[in-house]
């Protein structure tokens, strides 16, 4: 099972994006009011909210079709670093606003500890992620190597 991990990783993590892009397309009130509740002006708000969306669906479509595996597992690194950097954010305020991730608002009564959550979530995500892009990279290196007594 632990071999396989990092083959899954893409997966896995592409459905999450999707879910959550999905939501944020539906729902995106919640983490347009997280950014409001932190003095971020309106437009800026919506547009931020846009374009988070619009890169969730295009990460999530590309890793789960196995598009460019290794810019995508790159790329949802970055993303997910920037995630984990807001939330950190939030932990640190006295009383922070929810932070809007894929609905999962209410797990405990304090916004402070559900950002405490989501972002050792996002810490176990980003270490899965480097794991299969590791995998990835490696398997690249792997398949251009020169065979050993082959002419060049």
């Amino acid at each position: 099972m632990l071999r396989s991990l990092p083959k899954l990783v893409p997966t896995l993590v592409g459905v999450l994006f999707l879910y959550s892009g999905l939501y944020k397309l539906l729902y995106p009130g919640q983490a347009t009011a997280a950014l409001l509740a932190l003095d971020v002006k309106i437009g800026l708000a919506t547009l931020t909210i846009i374009a988070v969306t619009i890169l969730e669906l295009y990460l999530g479509a590309i890793l789960l079709l196995k598009i460019d595996l290794k810019y995508g597992l790159a790329v949802s690194m970055g993303l997910m670093f920037l995630f984990s950097l807001f939330l950190w954010y939030l932990s640190t305020l006295a009383h922070p606003p929810s932070c809007g991730c894929m609905g999962f608002t209410a797990v405990f009564k304090s916004n402070k500890h559900n950002a405490l959550l989501g972002l050792f979530r996002n810490c176990a995500i980003l270490w899965l992620l480097k794991l299969s892009y590791d995998y990835y990279s490696a398997k690249d290196q792997a398949s251009v190597r020169p065979q050993p007594g082959a002419v060049s």
